[in-house]
Order: structure tokens, then C-alpha cells, then sequence
């Protein structure tokens, strides 16, 4: 069905640029999907999608002097376009076949928006308005604007045939809910609930993809709960999945391991490195657990990385990404461990643990760590959480008092390992990382100059005469 809207949506001069040509041609053109949603909602966004009667190829000509133009859809009936800092994509009206077993839909040409829009996922994302010849009204045949003003994920079609034409809209629809903060039809929920092995399906790479949106949207534990809930979390991170109800001690909590993660992912910002170790910081708890003398997870930082290693290799991650994480899951713990008593030694090797540093580059800075560990705090034990937070506000002004955080994370061995391979008269090996890191901790501790090789030496043979050292 076609609605008037009550106010024309005002188009960017870059997306009336696209129309202008398309008006020139006699051609039709629509934005439709999630520019179309977001306008409405009166939310900005760059990313435009559109569809038109027009064959890819004369979309070429047409769009062709405007911007750089991508084809790499074009199989699809895609074809993109660059214009300033929009990202235009327009496609060919078209109807989607699937055969069962298969996720690569056959695409065949459709004759009108109508047909184009019943393809879609979800209501809110099957609707149209167009733009060219001349400015028409919303076409709307699934109801989607009445979903999008009460807050509904809703299919077009029936919900299970939806899903399992592509089993990743099933986290496309808990995705949507927490960027929009909407709720999920029940019939669609129960679609979820009953086939969450159909994720079996997707590649690695694409369920990262989505769990990376739900992480930096606005509610990311809404979102982690849904997937738990559904069973979904079970193909995507089966860890995070394992600590629902895994109780803890109510001294230092207020909710299981599950719970007291989803409220830790909402005291961070949405910085992805922040979301995403705060969903796996207490992954290894649950194995870590022992219930005597007490309840306890002796080591779970330990064991959580992990763990987050091996999950992370499993979605696909990059290596850099992998290291950071896993770094800020080993050492969550650090700050929240300070104690009045420490020596100026002892917090300049936190500064330097708690750093992660590639050549020249800080990978982890010092600041993201003491988030997380305030953000871990905040989700505890709210009485205990007053002490802890002004523990770690002193270990900050210690911090600073001793001035020396770039020093402390610039430290390293005075000696380098070809000049220690020629004072012991050794080949290179495993055993200078040791010595290294030993002569390193004493520039961090101030007991050793950074340039002092003289005195480096000396250190350095006396750590190799230790029994340990040989």
C-alpha cells in the first residue's frame, strides 16, 4: 500500500544529484531499506541505498561522471557510487529465489518496487519512497511504518521461511533490536528460539560481523541477552553462552556471571576493543570455578584469555585484534588488585603490565585497561563498589604523582640482544628473552638507567649466574 507522508523528507544535495539524472532519463528511482527507516526515524545516515527500473548498465552511464563508481555488485544488479562522503547504492528492481540448502539466492529482474521490496528482511527495511521522476509517496506494503513507530522486528513474509532463506537475518533481527532499542515479533522470537542451529550455515566471518554490531550499538547487553536467551550465542561465542547462571558471591556481586557481564558492557564506552572485552572479561569463570572451602575462580583472567584466544581465532579475528583483547581479558583484574601499601616499584610495573606496546606503537593503552576494570566494578557488589572505585582513583593519582608513564611504558633493556650474545659468548636463543625482561623490569623499577650499559652488564651477569638463569 502507498502512503502519503506528511512532510516531503528532505534530501541531501548528493542523493538529489543521483535523482536528477534518473528524472533525466525517464527513469524510476527510490530509496528504500535502512536510509529510508533512519530518515524516518529522524536519524542521519550516509549510507543510501536505492532502487530502480533501470538496468545496471544504464545506471553505469548514467551515475558514471558523478563519482567513482564500484561494480563489484553488479552480477546482483548492484552498481555503487562514491559521492563526497555518501555511500550510494542503487539496484535493479529485483525478486530473490532460494533453493532449499542454498544461501546464494537466484536473482531475477522484478517488474516493479512492489515485488523489489517483498525480498527484504524485515518490515521496517521494505519500504520505499520515490524520488524520481518526480517525488511519490511512501510505499509501505508490509506495514512497516507502523512497525517502526511501535518498535516491532517484523518479517513480511512468514518468519521461519524469512530465516531460513538466510539464517544471519536471525541475528540481523536481535541486531536491529539493539540499535533501536525495539522489540522482536513473537512469532519471529520463536522461530529464533526453535532453529538457532541453522547459524551453522553462516560463515565465521559474517556472525563476527553482526556481534560486532550489537556490541557498539546502544544496547549491547539487550542484544548478548537475546542472542543467550535464543540459543543464537551458542553458534557464535558457545563460551559467553556458558555463563548464564554461573552464581557468584554475593560479597563482591550483584548478579550471575552472565548478568554481571551484560551490566559491565554498558559502564564502557561503545569503543569496540572497550564492548568486546568487556563481554569475554569474565569468560573463564565458569571452568574456573571451585565451590571449597568457598566459591571462588582462582585464575579465571588466565583462563578467560584463553578462551578468548581461541574464540576469537574461531570468528575470524585479526591477529591485532586477537592480542588486544585477549590482553585487556589477562589483566581486567590489575588495577582493581592496588593496595595503599605498594611501592613506587610495584605501581610503575603496573603501568608497564597493563600497557600493550608493538615497536613504537601503544596497541592497549593504560586508560582502556582502567576502564574496563571501573566499568567491572560498577557491575559488582554496589556497596563494595564505592571502596574499589576509590582505590583505583588513588592508584590514578599515583599515577601521575610519579610522573613517569611514558618513561615506565618506554622502558626496555639497556643491553639488546646481539650485545648480550656476545658478552656470554652464546648463540641467539630463548634465554635472552628472560635476561632482557629482567634488566627491563630494573629501568621500570628506577634501579637501572636506561642507558647504563656498564651497569646493565653487571646485572645482567649476575642474573645469568643464578641457578634458574642456566
Amino acid at each position: 500500500m502507498a502512503h502519503e507522508p506528511e512532510t516531503r523528507i528532505e534530501l541531501p544535495q548528493q542523493v538529489e544529484a543521483v535523482a536528477r539524472r534518473f528524472a533525466g532519463a525517464g527513469g524510476e528511482l527510490y530509496v528504500v531499506g535502512g536510509w529510508l527507516r533512519d530518515r524516518l526515524r529522524g536519524a542521519a545516515c550516509k549510507d543510501v541505498d536505492m532502487a530502480s527500473d533501470l538496468p545496471p548498465a544504464r545506471v553505469k552511464e548514467l551515475i558514471d561522471d558523478l563519482g567513482p563508481v564500484y561494480t563489484i555488485g553488479e552480477k546482483f544488479g548492484t552498481i555503487g557510487l562514491r559521492l563526497d562522503d555518501y555511500a550510494i547504492e542503487i539496484t535493479s528492481f529485483r525478486s530473490d529465489t532460494y533453493t532449499p540448502g542454498s544461501r546464494h539466492p537466484e536473482v531475477e529482474p522484478a517488474g516493479d518496487i512492489a515485488r523489489d521490496l517483498a525480498r527484504r528482511d524485515f518490515t521496517i527495511n521494505a519500504m520505499a519512497m520515490r524520488i524520481a521522476p518526480e517525488f511519490g509517496p511512501l510505499v509501505d506494503p508490509f506495514d512497516g511504518a507502523a512497525d517502526l513507530d511501535r518498535g516491532l522486528i517484523r518479517t513480511p513474509g512468514a518468519p521461519d521461511r524469512t530465516m531460513a532463506e538466510d539464517p544471519l537475518r536471525m541475528m540481523r533481527a536481535v541486531r536491529f533490536a539493539a540499535q533501536l532499542g525495539f522489540s522482536i515479533d513473537a512469532d519471529l522470537l520463536a522461530v529464533l528460539a526453535a532453529r538457532p542451529e541453522m547459524l551453522q550455515d553462516i560463515s565465521q566471518e559474517r556472525r563476527r560481523d553482526e556481534l560486532e554490531k550489537i556490541l557498539a550499538s546502544p544496547h549491547p547487553d539487550e542484544g548478548v541477552r537475546l542472542l543467550v536467551d535464543t540459543g543464537l550465542m551458542r553458534f557464535v561465542v558457545p563460551e559467553v553462552a556458558a555463563m548464564k547462571e554461573v552464581d557468584q558471591p554475593l560479597a563482591y556481586h550483584r548478579a550471575d556471571v552472565l548478568e554481571h557481564t551484560l551490566l559491565t558492557m554498558t559502564y564502557v564506552e561503545p569503543d569496540p576493543l572497550l564492548r568486546r572485552s568487556a563481554l569475554f572479561h569474565d569468560v573463564g569463570k565458569p571452568p574456573a570455578k571451585v565451590t571449597e572451602p568457598r566459591v571462588m575462580f582462582p585464575e579465571h583472567d588466565k583462563v578467560g584469555a584463553e578462551l578468548t584466544r581461541a574464540a576469537m581465532k574461531r570468528l575470524r579475528y585479526g591477529n591485532e585484534d586477537i592480542s588486544r583483547t585477549v590482553f585487556m581479558v589477562r589483566r581486567h583484574m590489575r588495577p582493581i588488585h592496588y593496595e595503599r601499601d605498594w611501592s613506587d616499584s610495584a605501581v610503575r610495573r603496573l603501568v608497564r603490565d597493563c600497557t600493550l606496546r608493538k615497536d613504537d606503537t601503544v596497541l592497549v593503552p593504560l586508560a582502556d585497561v582502567i576502564a574496563l576494570a571501573r566499568a567491572d566494578i560498577k557491575a559488582g557488589n554496589q556497596e563494595k563498589a564505592v571502596i574499589f572505585e576509590a582505590m583505583v582513583n588513588e592508584l590514578e593519582q599515583r599515577i601521575e604523582a610519579l610522573g613517569a608513564h611514558e618513561e615506565v611504558v618506554r622502558a626496555h633493556s639497556p643491553l639488546d640482544g646481539r650485545e648480550l650474545s656476545e658478552m656470554f659468548g652464546r648463540e641467539p636463543g630463548p634465554w635472552i628473552r628472560p635476561l632482557k625482561e629482567n634488566l627491563t623490569q630494573m629501568v621500570v623499577d628506577g634501579s637501572l638507567a636506561q642507558d647504563d650499559k656498564t651497569a646493565a652488564a653487571g646485572m645482567a651477569r649476575e642474573f645469568m649466574r643464578r641457578p634458574t638463569s642456566l
